[in-house]
């Protein structure tokens, strides 16, 4: 670690608390549900959607905190049009905190511990098998140990043992990865790759009625949605973002965006029912946790059923985790089995 003469941050949020502000009720708390421990509880924006040393950077002579506070400058400086834009449920005069909000959407899209576990997964094992391939032919082998001679980097009367070095490498592959700071420059470099996918949109505003209830957010708020798509814990694998259908992003607990390929970027009020299957929707797309202000938000069911109610989700049959194939049980969530699906399709040919 990178040496400093200050206090490293080691807490850093992948939600923003400037965003997770928006979710919160009596005393700035939010009221967080977790699929993965089948719990509920309260916690300021302080204290959720955190990882120990997510951004921290290893370079000579810099902070290691560095980029997390640079990230925290940057959200300082969106954060005045993005309280406007809950506040009055639009981009203001001449669509001047438009770019405010698409720079958020960006951000939480890209950086997130979701899509840089499948960098990493990609990458890890692209690495892997670089360092495996001369060990698939022993003249290939060879082929690599006379280069490197040639070049003056194979370390002078070491042997060039084939099958040692194949066994050493099978064994000791798995150890290899990119490094933390190509994780962060990959993702920095992203930012203004996808910027554009997302401004392209046509934004409507949905704001929710007075009597309509709250929206909820997650740990993974940007939810690229395709209805046809069906059920998939979020989606993970759909198409990207150059061939997405809708984007939905909960904005605050009153106010949500739905970006789509064409149409007016317009307001729109939303119902109860309305809220709530777009509610169900966004939980389908969490990684572990839910929030909203309380525990009163409603959310879409199963044909034949009631609307669900926040205060009973830990007992709804379809609040359920998903396990990846390294036995990881907060990688996904899906709520409201195929109801959600029917709610989202409903709520797209509405909007």
């Amino acid at each position: 670690m990178a040496q400093t003469s200050h206090q490293v941050a080691r807490k850093h949020h992948y939600v923003p608390q400037m965003y997770l502000s928006g979710f919160t009720g009596e005393k700035g708390q939010c009221f967080a549900v977790d699929a993965s421990t089948r719990a509920s509880f309260r916690s300021a924006p302080e204290g959720i959607s955190a990882k120990r040393d997510y951004n921290l950077i290893e370079v000579p002579g810099i902070p290691a905190d560095a980029l997390e506070k640079e990230l925290g400058n940057f959200e300082g400086v969106i954060a005045p049009g993005i309280k406007r834009i809950r506040e009055t449920a639009s981009f203001g005069e001449n669509g001047k905190d438009r770019e405010d909000v698409i720079n958020l959407i960006t951000l939480l899209a890209v950086r997130n511990p979701r899509t840089r576990k499948d960098m990493e997964h990609l990458y890890n094992g692209l690495v892997q098998a670089i360092v495996a391939m001369p060990f698939t032919d022993k003249a290939r082998w060879e082929a690599v140990v006379e280069a490197m001679k040639a070049a003056g980097k194979w370390p002078k009367d070491k042997p060039a043992d084939f099958e040692g070095h194949k066994k050493f490498v099978e064994r000791n592959k798995g150890t290899l990865k990119v490094h933390k700071n190509w994780t962060l420059e990959t993702e920095l470099d992203a930012l203004p790759q996808i910027y554009p996918y997302f401004d392209a949109f046509r934004w409507r505003i949905l704001k929710a009625k007075d009597g309509a209830g709250n929206f909820v957010t997650t740990d993974h708020p940007v939810c690229v949605h395709h209805p046809d798509d069906g059920i998939n814990y979020g989606q993970q694998f759909s198409r990207g973002y150059g061939k997405t259908d809708k984007v939905i992003f909960p904005l605050s607990s009153k106010v949500l965006l739905i970006g789509r390929r064409d149409g007016d970027e317009d307001i729109v009020e939303a119902d109860r029912y309305l809220v709530a299957r777009y509610n169900a929707t966004v939980m389908g797309f969490a990684m572990r946790q839910i929030y909203a202000p309380d525990d009163q938000f409603w959310y879409a069911t199963p044909a034949g059923r009631p609307i669900g109610k926040g205060s009973t989700l830990l007992q709804d049959s379809n609040l359920k985790v998903r396990e990846d194939e390294e036995g990881d049980s907060a990688v996904g969530l899906e709520v409201g089995g195929h109801g959600a699906v029917v709610a989202a399709r409903r709520a797209s040919a509405a909007f």
